[in-house]
């Protein structure tokens, strides 16, 4: 036990730098050995994909759950266009009493104002807000009320994913 001990230390001892790349660690050279440095990880490892989430329901958790993700798209450099109609657009009203998505621990409209800060385009359907009886006055700061074929163009981007709540 003890030579086998030994010779896995020594081994490590010799292959410092080998060791150090392969559990990606940053070492002290010793007098003969350049020092191994960890690669950054990139701020936004997604940049230059594009998603559209579009949010249709109501359902707190389940709104939430479409809008917490778009909001991490942003986050990652991900081109991100959140579509919202039908139950969903009390989510991006500038009023009314929203409950906390827990697992983000902010309202719908916080989240999204926080993607729209970040940079995601936030869309609503025309249709759901004229069948409401709302318009742009209704809505949050950098919500756009646009038409189907505006939502069409953006969903049939070339290398886009759809995501649907």
């Amino acid at each position: 036990m003890k030579y086998l001990l030994f010779a896995v230390i020594t081994t490590l001892t010799l292959n410092t730098s080998s060791f150090a790349k392969a559990f990606d660690l940053v070492v002290t050279p010793s007098h003969d050995e350049k020092p191994v440095k960890k690669e950054p990880k990139a701020d936004k490892p997604l940049n230059g994909k594009k998603l559209v989430i579009v949010v249709s329901s109501g359902e707190l958790e389940k709104a939430g759950m479409g809008f917490a993700l778009g909001l991490s798209a942003i986050n990652k450099g991900v081109q991100t266009t959140i579509v919202i109609g039908a139950k969903a657009l009390n989510s991006a009203k500038l009023e009314g009493i929203q409950n906390k998505f827990i697992a983000k621990n902010m309202t719908h409209r916080e989240i999204l104002q926080k993607a729209i800060k970040a940079g995601a385009l936030v869309q609503i359907y025309s249709m759901s807000a004229k069948a409401l009886g709302l318009g742009q006055e209704d809505f949050i700061k950098g919500v756009k009320i646009v038409k189907s074929i505006n939502i069409f163009e953006k969903m049939y981007e070339e290398n886009t994913k759809l995501l649907s709540f």
